[in-house]
């Protein structure tokens, strides 16, 4: 047998004691780091007072300090799905301020010297939500009487207006400037500029050029209908034979129907005073809804806030303090 007692295995538990003492030492080092970090800010307390105030003060003053522009608003309704074409030119002409571009001015007719802190910004305009749910429920019952009606008209109606409700119409292009010679002939001719379009103008003079001719049509066929119902007239009085049935016929077998005709007629009459509303509407790729008149704006020069400027001050006083920091354990090496 041997004679080799078993060894006693080395115990692979952690000793509780050094586990406690490592904790506090753990603790004893977050302590000694709040305590260096309390004794920095009350050793440093004046100065970080002192760049806190002076940063207030500098961010009061600088906030205070405003510029006065003026401002011309105009609201504008886009025809012919320009709505696209409008954001762009606006940025075109922006961009051509920008780039002080003297040429596209003098082609216009604007001076460019003339044109001082000049920007040009586009919005869509916004509706109040109570006018929102007020025009909503307009709408649905303005649809409701549309889809009452037995008209083959009125589902042509229906997805035209559906088609307007789902874009917003109106646009606000603001003009910002310090001063211009003459600012509205100036704004004026910007505005001729951004309806001076080839494509969109051959557009609206065929949509133009339609609506003329549905206008004539219109009037053409209504004159017909007036003759006839005049002729009816005239021969109800001058015979005195009896109306049979609720129709009212003329020609024997191909009956005449006065009634349908009249309302044929109102039709017709409704069709042309809407073609003559967008006749108006439609004449300019851009429609000038409201022209405003120069106003004074007031801006800021310093905007962002009282407490940017001590951040970044406090900011820099960390740094540097760091780096003498670092500057002075080099020097120990």
């Amino acid at each position: 047998m041997s004679n080799d007692l078993p060894r006693p295995q080395q115990s692979e538990e952690v000793d509780l004691g050094q586990l406690f003492k490592l904790i506090g030492k753990a603790f004893n080092r977050l302590f000694i780091s709040f305590l260096r970090l309390f004794l920095f800010f009350k050793k440093n307390l004046i100065a970080l007072s002192v760049i806190i105030v002076v940063g207030l003060g500098l961010s009061y003053f600088l906030s205070n300090i405003s510029t006065t522009r003026k401002k011309i608003e105009i609201i504008v309704k886009p025809n012919f799905e320009s709505k696209d074409y409008l954001y762009s030119i606006v940025k075109e002409i922006q961009s051509k301020i920008d780039s002080r571009d003297y040429a596209f001015f003098d082609r216009i007719g604007i001076d460019l010297h003339d044109l001082h802190d000049f920007k040009i910004e586009i919005e869509p305009v916004k509706e109040r939500d109570s006018e929102k749910d007020l025009d909503l429920e307009l709408d649905l019952k303005y649809l409701s009487f549309l889809g009452s009606q037995e008209n083959s008209n009125n589902q042509v109606l229906i997805n035209e207006f559906l088609a307007k409700r789902n874009v917003n119409l109106n646009y606000k292009i603001s003009f910002y400037y310090k001063s211009i010679d003459n600012e509205r002939s100036a704004v004026l001719k910007i505005m001729e500029y951004i309806n001076d379009n080839d494509y969109f103008k051959e557009l609206k003079d065929i949509y133009l050029t339609n609506l003329e001719e549905k206008i004539n049509e219109n009037n053409r066929l209504i004159k017909q209908v007036d003759v006839l119902v005049e002729n009816y007239s005239n021969t109800l009085n001058s015979t005195s034979k009896a109306i049979r049935d609720e129709s009212v016929f003329l020609g024997g077998e191909n009956g005449l129907d006065i009634p349908a005709l009249l309302e044929f007629k109102n039709n017709l009459i409704s069709n042309t005073a809407l073609n003559k509303l967008n006749l108006k509407e439609q004449k300019n790729i851009i429609r000038v809804m409201y022209f405003g008149k120069a106003q004074g704006v007031k801006s800021n020069l310093f905007k962002y806030g009282l407490f940017l400027i001590p951040t970044i001050l406090i900011g820099l006083f960390f740094a540097w303090t760091f780096l003498t920091f670092l500057n002075r354990k080099a020097k120990e090496l």
